[in-house]
């Protein structure tokens, strides 16, 4: 359902999204106590023991700047939580927001708020960052409305759940308020508004931002050079087969293993990119020279195992290539080229097909 106040933030604020749900979301629990009490529950569904806490919006702490802060009577902090919708974690995200939690002598907890639609990613990038980091996960039981909370080496808690999730518990809670009602009426219609696939408004700054051709070829030098170099060590043969690019995707087809055991396409892709994030670099398995039923149980365990995001439907099975953030063109290159050497290894045991060696079709 479309309202006013979703349409003109799409209209006049798109880029402004995740700050106006913020806002709308503070006003909702400063203005409604029974709002603030059914999200004082969900909190401490996850941490018992919280005591009554303020929310204020978007205060800084040195470089953090989380969205809303859960403070107690003495303005000393106990919950951050940070509200998202489609843009990546930052540098900051979650590590700093936990350290800074970790420094209170109390219990804390970090709670991310997000569309469904990115539960599994965003538990894979969170995952991913406390890796990284050093910090260790011990997995606990989610109440209602969370969908998933872990103890962290830190001290902190950190939970995750969805705006529709969210929404629906404190629509429960405030079943007697019609005003409040409403209000989370508004909000949960701007959720929805972000969510569909509708055309946005294009911005000057998205216009004239040289930062994102300049992503984009700095992108397409990585895939060139990572195929170069497995063409090199004999893990990829582009031999008879070209570059392909659409609207929906940039890259190539090439043979993977040492037999040619598949023909796969390897590149940017645009939709899965946009709809499962971590990575816009993609090994695409066809169901027809890309043997995607066979090597699909091939992969996936380890896939798994490695924490590797993979996709599989009808026509394909997909799997991410993960960028080394933060290195030069070279590290990043040679790390997608031993990805892609992961794989040909896990295919080494596939009985050559004639048909793996004819021209390719579209995947």
């Amino acid at each position: 359902m479309r309202t006013v106040f979703s349409h003109i933030v799409q209209k006049r604020l798109s880029q402004e999204s995740e700050n106006v749900a913020t806002a709308a979301l503070a006003f909702i629990l400063d203005s409604s106590e029974v709002a603030q009490n059914g999200l004082m529950k969900l909190l401490r569904g996850v941490a018992p023991g919280l005591p009554r806490l303020w929310f204020r919006t978007q205060q800084t702490d040195g470089d953090s700047r989380p969205d809303m802060w859960g403070c107690d009577a003495a303005t000393l902090p106990h919950v951050l939580i940070e509200n998202k919708f489609w843009a990546g974690l930052t540098e900051q995200q979650p590590v700093a927001y936990l350290e800074l939690l970790a420094k209170q002598p109390h219990p804390t907890l970090l709670l991310v708020v997000a569309p469904g639609a990115r539960e599994h990613t965003l538990v894979r990038e969170l995952d991913r960052k406390l890796a990284e980091a050093g910090i260790s996960a011990t997995e606990l039981v989610s109440p209602a409305g969370v969908i998933r909370s872990v103890a962290t080496g830190l001290g902190p808690i950190l939970a995750l759940t969805s705006w529709e999730k969210l929404l629906a518990f404190l629509e429960r809670e405030v079943a007697d308020e019609p005003t409040t009602r409403s209000d989370l009426a508004q909000l949960r219609a701007l959720c929805v508004a972000v969510d569909q696939d509708a055309f946005q408004p294009i911005s000057a700054g998205e216009v004239s931002d040289q930062r994102t051709p300049a992503f984009m070829l700095q992108l397409g030098d990585v895939v060139r050079s990572a195929v170069a170099l497995a063409v090199k060590d004999g893990v990829l043969d582009c031999r008879s087969l070209n570059p392909q690019a659409d609207f929906s995707r940039i890259g190539r087809y090439a043979y993977l293993g040492a037999q040619r055991q598949v023909c796969v396409w390897i590149g940017i892709h645009f939709e899965l990119w946009k709809a499962h994030g971590g990575t816009p670099l993609w090994v695409v398995f066809s169901n027809a020279l890309g043997r995607a039923r066979e090597v699909r149980p091939m992969l996936e365990p380890w896939a798994a195992q490695a924490r590797i995001h993979t996709i599989a439907d009808e026509e394909k099975f997909a799997v991410a290539l993960e960028l080394k953030l933060g290195e030069d063109q070279e590290t990043v290159s040679k790390s997608i080229a031993e990805q892609l050497r992961s794989l040909a290894g896990l295919l080494a045991g596939m009985r050559k097909t004639p048909e793996a060696m004819a021209a390719p079709e579209p995947l």
